[in-house]
């Protein structure tokens, strides 16, 4: 076990400088040159599928113009192969330190490109089919970009909701990591070998026979060593950094210059670690491949390299140390420049359903109890023409009752109880009207009002407006919905209300789409850049649902003018702490001590 392990560690760090600097050139190479490419493309789109804009009322178009389904499939193509690029590179990389042969980061980049080229043919383009795979499996951690891809949490929230959706995907994802696993010597094969995609596959299978078991001990034993040492290094390189600061620049004078390297690191850490654990997985892989194999590891090399070349190295790989300070602290890491967000609307999402049934006065009373800006609420149609709120098409979810919201009338909906399903404690909860959510919220709270686009639509959006404007809160209210066609309306009926168009996916040129004051999108499909264009435009944009700290975090670092949550309070604490330093400050205090007065 201990040969083992020193074996990883030689390889992962015999070229260390190289890898650096790889990095580096390859995040670069991404963020100046790939990612304009492909924000071009997607850009393109919608010119290309015959509209103005593509969302999801329209997003079929893509699929009968076949040059926006190429021009689609070619984003989804060169994000792949920049993807496995990386792990090609990863993989070359691990196997020179497996053979103790030193690299050159010209030599690394040219031999990563001709076996990136190499997949293009057509025996073995199939490999990049098992990237999705990896994707949602534990082996997402093989590389950097990866590991950012997240299921959209309105979607894992709903598969979480629904018993039978929830196996499924549970079985589905079960089958990603079997997958993964069973290709764990594929990429191996393909890189080093030269095989076929057929033929990394049945050498992956025929090397894990017998050891799959033991195979995947290892792998786990090894990736949690790998997460244990690097945290290590980090919490000694910290204690040795405050102890150095303390002896040479005192308690005061330390303190300060302490905290300020923290910040400065904390930004760059996540970016070193992560490339660092890719690399030690990858020679975990590489290691298990070749003894495997009955592969035998060649002997050191005699020759050392000269005073020169190891000086030239360690400058190489100080300047790329800077430039990760720098592409940490910079958008090309995933930082804004700008704050504009940390003033974000908190938006409680269907009245603010985490701490009350959705959609109820109850919710509503919550969220404006939470200090929410706005509450968001859907609104559908009852049979006799009654517009309660209420977010399915169907009353089985929230009242237990299987009863179709456009087939019900009102004296049977006002006998159902809408809160028993969250809580016993809100039993006997009323599915409640617009007009009585209109009344809750009058001079409380802003409401964004959601027109549902799948029900009875008899007179819909005129009597929402009468209803507004009974109330007297054209001011105070937002009409939203996923059709553009309501949004129309509105505007015609009443110019002068403000229209939110939501939809999943948005794509456009200028975001300039009429009858629209502002967009609600899903948070993966939200980026500085719609926020930016559409802002131009004198548009809002809203980002829904964030029910995480990450993805709460996300919407105010892109600026967005509105955080739909369905946890005002985390929202709003997470507003209110961007620029706190929680951790920073625990270890200055840790190790400068603050002497009462």
């Amino acid at each position: 076990m201990k040969e083992r392990i020193q074996t990883v560690w030689e390889m992962a760090f015999y070229n260390w400088s190289v890898l650096l600097c790889f990095e580096m050139l390859y995040r670069g190479a991404g963020f100046l040159l790939l990612f304009p490419l492909l924000r071009a493309i997607l850009g393109s789109l919608p010119g290309l599928a015959g509209e103005a804009f593509l969302s999801q009322e329209n997003l079929s178009r893509l699929f009968e113009r076949p040059q926006a389904l190429f021009a689609l499939l070619g984003v989804a193509f060169l994000a792949g192969l920049f993807i496995f690029f990386e792990l090609a590179a990863l993989f070359l990389y691990c196997d020179r330190g497996w053979r103790r042969e030193k690299l050159t980061v010209w030599g690394l980049w040219k031999e990563t490109v001709l076996r990136t080229a190499s997949l293009l043919h057509p025996r073995r383009v199939m490999a990049l089919g098992v990237l999705p795979a990896m994707m949602l499996s534990v082996f997402a951690m093989e590389s950097g970009y990866l590991r950012k891809v997240r299921i959209p949490e309105f979607l894992s929230e709903y598969i979480a909701g629904e018993p039978l959706l929830l196996c499924l995907f549970l079985l589905f994802i079960l089958g990603t990591h079997l997958a993964a696993f069973f290709y764990l010597f594929g990429f191996p094969v393909l890189l080093l070998e030269g095989g076929s995609f057929p033929d990394s596959w049945r050498e992956s299978l025929r090397l894990l026979r017998g050891r799959a078991w033991r195979s995947a001990g290892r792998v786990a034993g090894y990736a949690l060593l790998s997460l244990t040492a690097l945290w290590g290094a980090a919490a000694a390189a910290v204690s040795i950094l405050a102890l150095w600061l303390r002896f040479f620049m005192g308690t005061e004078a330390g303190r300060e210059e302490f905290r300020a390297w923290l910040l400065s690191l904390g930004k760059a850490w996540p970016i070193a670690a992560g490339a660092l654990f890719s690399t030690l997985l990858s020679a975990v892989v590489v290691m298990l491949f070749h003894q495997y194999r009955g592969d035998a590891r060649p002997q050191w090399a005699a020759l050392r390299p000269s005073g020169f070349v190891a000086a030239r190295r360690t400058a190489a790989a100080l300047g790329t140390l800077a430039a990760l300070l720098l592409f940490s602290e910079s958008e090309m890491g995933g930082r804004a420049w700008y704050t504009e967000g940390e003033t974000a609307w908190v938006v409680a999402h269907r009245a603010g359903a985490a701490f009350g049934p959705e959609n109820t006065s109850a919710a509503l009373a919550g969220a404006i109890a939470s200090g929410a800006d706005m509450a968001e609420i859907d609104v559908r149609q009852l049979k006799d023409g009654t517009l309660v709120v209420v977010h399915d098409a169907n009353f089985r979810r929230t009242a237990g009752v299987d009863l179709a919201v456009k087939d019900a009338d009102y004296q049977r909906v006002e006998q159902l109880d809408a809160g028993s399903s969250f809580s016993t404690r809100f039993a006997g909860e009323p599915v409640p009207t617009l007009e009585e959510l209109l009344q809750t919220a009058k001079g409380r709270i802003r409401l964004m009002i959601e027109l549902k686009a799948d029900g009875r639509e008899d007179g819909l959006v005129e009597e929402t407006l009468r209803l507004v404007e009974k109330w007297d809160m054209e001011d105070q209210c937002a009409i939203a919905s996923t059709s553009l066609r309501h949004l129309k309306e509105v505007k015609k009926l009443c110019p002068n209300m403000a229209t939110v168009y939501i939809s999943a996916v948005l794509l456009s040129r200028a975001y300039d789409l009429e009858y629209v004051d502002a967009y609600s999108v899903e948070t993966t499909a939200l980026t500085r850049e719609l926020v930016l264009q559409a802002r131009y435009q004198g548009k809002q944009v809203f980002a829904w649902t964030a029910n995480t700290e990450r993805t709460i975090r996300k919407i105010i670092e892109c600026g967005a003018d509105g955080i739909v949550t369905d946890n005002p309070e985390l929202a709003r604490y997470c507003l209110n702490s961007m620029e706190e330093t929680l951790l920073p400050d625990a270890l200055c205090d840790l190790f400068f001590p603050v002497k009462s007065a």
